[in-house]
């Protein structure tokens, strides 16, 4: 099936880190950063990109640190929030971009936030896509040691965390990966499985996606074009850039309470919302108006956590309906 974009420019800019990092671009006005979360690429932006563009902005999706065709760095350490944030920060000063609009999913909602944050000069307004912000209250209490003790829904990510495991699951047979992770929230999508399968239980099970059909069902997510894309991605560049973030909830915890402890943001956001998400459920972000001054909210009910591919046209009516409430005419965004 033919992609929903029929044409973007790629790009590469080199940031002062050595870093390599690729994006691409569509449209032209005020400019919005996406980011992408795990296990994407900035392709799950493709129908906003396609939206966004043609609304009047200029869009640029950059693959994330790890990611795609950007640089992959080997070591744990290279993907800190703080370094991830920095690479933003070296796309925009590549393009001579004063100030962008970013919007994320999954963890790419964590970058945005912490953008807002530490960046706040770089960062005219915020989306958080699924993903609310969740501040440092609490400096005494390490949120990988808290996971520990009772890690319920997130024991995948402790699953994560153990190096070299979950890469050679996920890259065993990557198209199974994606078929079996990437699906929509209706019944229609539900996979068979023969255990119970749930992100409450993968270390006891053996593996994220042990349980589940050795030939998955498509999903109505991925036609057959998109998912050869993200196979002939990840074939290149693997999981473990992806998985290295997962691997720094520490450090990322103590750079925000030594640097920006119990911050607010103060730019105009948007939270949306889904009721099938069982990682961030709409109760997630209940206390945001506490440290988000100039909150929208949107919801959508019947979706998951794939947003953006599972209700592009609903979501990009929220984006655009918001932005065009946030964003003035003329505003200069060049440095």
């Amino acid at each position: 099936c033919a992609l929903p974009i029929s044409t973007v420019v790629h790009g590469y800019c080199d940031i002062p880190s050595g870093q390599r990092i690729h994006f691409v671009e569509k449209g032209e006005g005020f400019p919005l950063i996406l980011c992408h979360g795990f296990p994407e690429l900035w392709f799950s932006w493709r129908y906003q990109i396609s939206a966004l563009s043609a609304a009047g902005y200029r869009v640029i999706a950059p693959d994330q640190r790890g990611y795609g065709e950007s640089s992959a760095p080997e070591r744990v350490e290279a993907y800190t929030m703080e370094h991830i944030c920095n690479d933003l920060v070296g796309l925009l000063d590549a393009l001579g971009i004063h100030h962008a609009v970013f919007i994320g999913h999954d963890w790419g909602g964590s970058v945005v936030w912490n953008m807002a944050v530490h960046h706040p000069t770089r960062v005219k307004a915020v989306a958080g896509v699924n993903t609310p912000m969740y501040p440092n209250v609490n400096k005494s209490v390490d949120p990988l040691a808290k996971m520990k003790a009772n890690p319920k829904i997130y024991d995948y990510q402790l699953y994560f965390v153990e190096e070299g495991t979950a890469e050679k699951e996920l890259e065993a047979d990557i198209s199974r990966t994606f078929r079996i992770l990437f699906r929509g929230s209706g019944p229609e999508e539900q996979l068979p499985t023969n255990q119970h399968v749930d992100l409450r239980n993968v270390r006891q099970r053996g593996g994220m996606l042990v349980g589940y059909p050795d030939d998955p069902a498509p999903s109505r997510l991925l036609d057959a074009a998109a998912l050869n894309y993200y196979v002939l991605q990840y074939k290149r560049s693997g999981f473990r850039g992806p998985l290295n973030w997962y691997r720094n909830i520490t450090a990322n915890w103590k750079w925000n309470y030594e640097t920006a402890f119990e911050a607010h943001v103060t730019q105009p956001a948007l939270m949306v919302t889904t009721g099938r998400d069982p990682m961030f459920p709409p109760s997630a972000s209940k206390p945001m108006e506490k440290y988000v001054g100039n909150l929208s909210r949107a919801h959508i009910e019947d979706c998951g956590h794939w947003t953006q591919l599972e209700k592009p046209d609903v979501l990009n009516d929220i984006l655009i309906r918001w932005l065009r409430s946030v964003i003035e005419y003329p505003l200069q965004s060049k440095l």
